[in-house]
């Protein structure tokens, strides 16, 4: 079919950009959040560890992304007053036995290329390995929580320690172009 759905598309997008989990993993950020509000009735995402494997440039590198609820960053308050604790996420990145970049993200991080509603309202919710793409880059996604709102950035890194951030500008004619293509 030559005109997929926009919610094709979308699951296709989220395929691509966050590597080799199920399409349930990625795009079901409702069930990330534990089932119980917390008696403070602040809602977190559960604890998530993901590691795997990407060869780029002739080498091996093995990544593990670590997401955890902060309870020391600001509280965010959706239109309905729920509210959610945002997330730190940690990055490790090693070739061998050596470890070539470790840090941790919070939305601080990417504020610059967030609208101020995301700026106020968003969490920080997704980072997987973008293996579509040459190197070692990351798709991070800011998103209004427990909805399908969200902003797809990209996050290029070094293993001196650098990052490049960019907003993800692919459109949905290169998601299908990367799904036609077999990537």
């Amino acid at each position: 079919m030559k005109h997929p759905s926009f919610i094709c598309l979308c699951a296709v997008g989220l395929l691509l950009s966050c590597g080799s989990k199920t399409a349930t993993e990625q795009t079901s950020s409702t069930t990330d959040y534990d089932t119980e509000v917390a008696s403070d009735g602040i809602q977190r995402m559960t604890v998530y560890d993901f590691t795997d494997t990407v060869r780029t440039e002739g080498k091996t590198y093995i990544y593990t992304v670590h997401r955890e609820a902060s309870d020391s960053l600001p509280v965010i308050t959706d239109e309905e007053g729920n509210r959610f604790a945002d997330n730190v996420y940690t990055l490790t990145i090693r070739s061998g036995e050596q470890t070539v970049f470790n840090r941790s993200f919070t939305k601080k991080t990417f504020l610059s290329y967030l609208s101020s509603d995301f700026q106020q309202r968003g969490i920080l919710d997704g980072m997987m390995c973008d293996k579509s793409l040459p190197g070692l880059r990351f798709a991070v996604s800011v998103s209004l929580p427990q909805s399908d709102m969200m902003e797809p950035l990209l996050m290029q890194v070094d293993t001196q320690g650098g990052i490049v951030i960019t907003r993800d500008e692919r459109g949905d004619a290169e998601l299908e172009d990367h799904e036609e293509d077999g990537v």
